[in-house]
């Protein structure tokens, strides 16, 4: 596998991104001057935007497409959050938008580090795996040893390099 996109890690990667976004989702509500959501609702939209984007996991996305993706899930949220909590108490918008924006921008860089990381390693993995062994060239040793059989049928071993020629290089030896 070369890319983390079979269906597991689809699911996988999809399941951390609403995670991450439903957690930062509820922080920047409350930062903004809203409640804390419930648990069951922050669960509720978590598993449905999990669900939602795993179609959008068949690819590495990119920072842009993975801050878009978060801009919109943090409007679901503050939607989502404002039904659910009844607010009758005056909000300020502005503060707002503003605590969603940057809790977007957040989980956009958090995410798009590991989206980048994983998709690394995966390469990196999948490089290593599928390298062809490398063999070792094959090399002709000499022998260390030789045996010599003399005329009186008697066995002399000598070294392999003994039997070499002498060097003809160089001025005659005196006789």
């Amino acid at each position: 596998m070369r890319e983390p996109t079979s269906a597991r890690w689809r699911l996988l990667r999809a399941g951390i991104f609403a995670l991450v976004a439903t957690q930062l989702a509820a922080l920047g509500h409350v930062m903004g001057g809203g409640r804390l959501p419930d648990p069951a609702t922050l669960l509720t939209i978590g598993v449905f935007l999990g669900g939602s984007l795993s179609g959008l996991c068949t690819s590495k996305r990119g920072g842009p497409q993975i801050f878009a993706a978060l801009v919109a899930s943090q409007l679901l949220f503050h939607l989502a959050f404002q039904v659910t909590l009844h607010h009758t108490e005056p909000v300020d918008a502005g503060r707002m938008l503003m605590f969603h924006l940057f809790s977007a921008l957040a989980a956009a860089w958090l995410m798009t580090g590991g989206e980048s990381t994983l998709f690394r390693l995966f390469a990196a993995l999948h490089r290593v795996i599928a390298a062809p062994p490398s063999t070792p060239a094959a090399v002709e040793l000499a022998p260390a040893w030789v045996a010599v059989v003399t005329d009186g049928g008697q066995v002399v071993r000598l070294r392999a390099g003994a039997l070499s020629l002498p060097s003809r290089r160089g001025p005659p030896l005196p006789a």
